[in-house]
């Protein structure tokens, strides 16, 4: 499957204004895509959760800026855009990822890099209202979290699935076994990583 949805924009954001910062061009497209409805996974929803809540908090920070700050000064401006326009390529790296076949340890690391993008501009964002902190976006980050998790605990369950086949004997194949042809199995095992060691 390729993607559908157009991802990268040509715009080079030059005559680009604050209240045009968003997360994605496509963003509405992205969430509503009706593709993402046949994952079989369960860790596309928590990728969509992600990507939402990125999009959200975006909004709000922008929001927040224009409140507090109605007046950026041109250095303060450009340093917001400077980062916003970072974050829209760590959308397109998301959006790649959940196309099959799917890795969590890939998706987890995307996801991972576009909320760190998301973080970065909260933090510009949170200086220049000289705010020391900001409780609601610590509340989104911490929400987020969650769903990494989701991903975290897919990837290592993965890693583990992909060592026990490589390194041995599927249960099913040990209950098969007769102790001495276990041990017989596990010798040579032992051997060839030896023997791999020392190459």
């Amino acid at each position: 499957m390729t993607p559908e949805i157009h991802l990268i924009s040509n715009e080079d954001g030059t005559d680009m204004e604050l209240d045009d910062v968003r997360l994605h061009p496509n963003i509405e497209k992205i969430l509503t895509d009706e593709q993402w409805v046949d994952d079989a996974t369960g860790l596309i929803p928590h990728c969509l959760a992600i990507l939402k809540k990125c999009h959200h908090l975006t909004e709000r920070l922008v929001a927040m800026m224009m409140t507090r700050v109605p007046q950026q000064s041109n250095q303060d401006l450009n340093e917001i855009i400077d980062v916003a326009k970072k974050i829209s390529p760590r959308v397109d790296d998301v959006v790649r990822a959940m196309y099959p076949p799917l890795d969590p340890r890939l998706l987890e690391a995307r996801c991972m890099a576009l909320i760190l993008s998301v973080t970065h501009m909260a933090l510009v964002i949170r200086s220049v209202c000289q705010l020391r902190t900001c409780n609601w976006v610590e509340a989104a980050l911490t929400d987020m979290e969650e769903n990494l998790q989701v991903l975290r605990e897919a990837g290592i369950a993965l890693e583990a699935a992909s060592s026990h086949q490589i390194n041995g004997i599927s249960t099913l194949e040990c209950n098969e076994l007769n102790p001495s042809e276990f041990l017989t199995s596990n010798a040579a095992l032992a051997r060839n990583s030896l023997n791999s060691n020392q190459c």
